[in-house]
């Protein structure tokens, strides 16, 4: 399954996409996310079962280049909530391209899941992460500890 639009497209993880997904996290040195000795496939397994669905994001003009992930997960449909997460590589961060994925990711959630609500969950002192969130709507809903809650009604 792929999503797109002008400059990028997200497509649906895949085993081959292992080593790239792993490299993405581990450059993430505060946040490792790896169970002891797990290997790219092995961590890329765990972390697909987690959620409803999670896409390399990638751009039009380099579709073989994986730069970020993005991601749904903990849908509940009696609620009509779910949460949107994603990273990417540090070479790629500043650009726009995060939130043209959550721009689809979040049609693709209406279209597909008819949520009602996107909560998205980050690091109190991720400025750029909550920036981008509120660019697209989203407003701080709690802080826990370390972390920031923020969501979109739709």
């Amino acid at each position: 399954m792929e999503l797109n639009n002008d400059t990028i497209f997200l497509k649906q993880i895949s085993e081959k996409d292992a080593p790239a997904y792993y490299d993405l996290y581990a450059e993430r040195m505060h946040e490792q996310p790896f169970l002891p000795d797990e290997t790219p496939l092995a961590f890329t397994t765990r972390i697909t079962q987690l959620c409803n669905v999670l896409f390399t994001i990638r751009l039009r003009n380099r579709p073989d280049i994986v730069i970020g992930d993005c991601a749904l997960h903990d849908w509940d449909p009696e609620t009509g909530a779910i949460e949107i997460g994603g990273s990417l590589f540090k070479a790629y961060q500043g650009k726009g391209y995060m939130q043209s994925a959550f721009d689809l990711l979040i049609k693709y959630a209406k279209d597909r899941y008819q949520v009602k609500k996107i909560t998205g969950k980050t690091q109190v002192d991720n400025s750029h992460a909550i920036r981008l969130v509120e660019k697209l709507g989203f407003k701080k809903e709690k802080e826990e500890d370390s972390i920031v809650v923020l969501s979109k009604i739709l």
